[in-house]
């Protein structure tokens, strides 16, 4: 018994897809949970069209995240800190590299988003990496200045 997925099931398969299971799985536990339905014309040409609504989305998001990518790739992002010794008196943390990133570039950045081992403190350039989607990554650098005066 072929079946169209409505709800991603552990074991066989994700929501939408297209799958073949025995007969008394399908009709006495699959169909009757509401997990799934017959594969019926109808039934195959929404599951096609779903199918290609999301490879649609999948292939704008991409686009819009390599446009994103090229108006921040090899930026300058400046903190001027208060600092002493070499280092700041706190930290630059991956939230205000998002920040800055918005404040500058109108690029909206997911926080989780910058790659950064630990929280920046050193005074000088930084090299950090920002995941734009999974298949598209920018580095920028980060300057961190130490305020003069006062």
């Amino acid at each position: 018994m072929e079946v169209v997925l409505t709800k991603d099931v552990a074991g066989l398969g994700k929501k939408g897809d297209l799958v073949s299971v025995k007969d008394g799985y399908g009709r006495n536990y699959l169909l009757p949970k509401g997990l799934a339905i017959p594969a019926t014309k109808g039934a195959l040409r929404q599951h096609e069209t779903l199918q290609e609504a999301k490879r649609d989305k999948g292939q704008r998001i991409l686009m819009e995240a390599r446009e994103n990518a090229a108006k921040i790739e090899g930026s300058v992002l400046i903190f001027v800190r208060r600092a002493g010794q070499g280092r700041i008196f706190g930290s630059i943390t991956p939230q205000e590299i998002a920040d800055k990133v918005m404040s500058s570039h109108k690029v909206k950045v997911d926080k989780r988003k910058v790659l950064i081992a630990e929280n920046l403190k050193d005074i000088g350039s930084h090299q950090v990496t920002i995941v734009m989607h999974p298949e598209v990554r920018v580095t920028v650098t980060v300057e961190i200045r130490p305020e003069v005066g006062t």
